[in-house]
């Protein structure tokens, strides 16, 4: 890729708004997660979604290898969390949080999240830098206050309905 088209495709990119996510699992008792944009839904039948996780970050190889894992989109009143989970210095504070809560399948999932998505581990394909995980949905839970925490534009947003 050309340096011109890779800039511009940055651009583009920074202006396409996306829920603020947190991605985890547990990996020998102890949970762990990044924060992530990268997060949409495959299929109604069977209820999927995939992530898309950096092979440099954090989480990848206890992502891979974990059978489950969630998806916790983060409310406008998160944004607290969004920055813990996006600052590696922060690592060892991530989960100290008394609203996350161990699911019974293993990952740890936020409990006042907007939404909470529990997966198994269905598909992986590498691409590129990234490998993209494919889950099957098998719990969920929704929150009723509807304002999701945004991205865009280089900065957390919340949506204006």
């Amino acid at each position: 890729m050309t340096d011109q088209i890779e800039a511009a495709f940055r651009q583009a990119m920074r202006r396409l708004a996306a829920t603020v996510n947190i991605i985890s699992v547990t990996e020998d008792d102890t949970p762990k997660g990044i924060a992530a944009t990268a997060v949409c839904s495959v299929s109604m039948d069977p209820p999927s979604l995939l992530v898309c996780v950096n092979k440099s970050a954090s989480l990848h190889p206890s992502l891979i290898a974990a059978d489950y894992f969630s998806v916790s989109v983060l409310h406008k009143d998160q944004i607290e969390t969004a920055q813990l989970f996006s600052d590696n210095s922060m690592r060892d504070m991530r989960f100290a949080d008394a609203n996350w809560q161990q699911h019974p399948l293993g990952p740890p999932l936020l409990a006042n999240a907007q939404v909470g998505l529990i997966c198994q581990r269905s598909e992986m394909l590498a691409f590129a830098t990234h490998t993209i995980v494919i889950g099957s949905v098998v719990d969920v839970a929704v929150r009723e206050d509807v304002n999701p925490l945004l991205y865009l534009n280089g900065a957390f947003q919340t949506a204006h309905a």
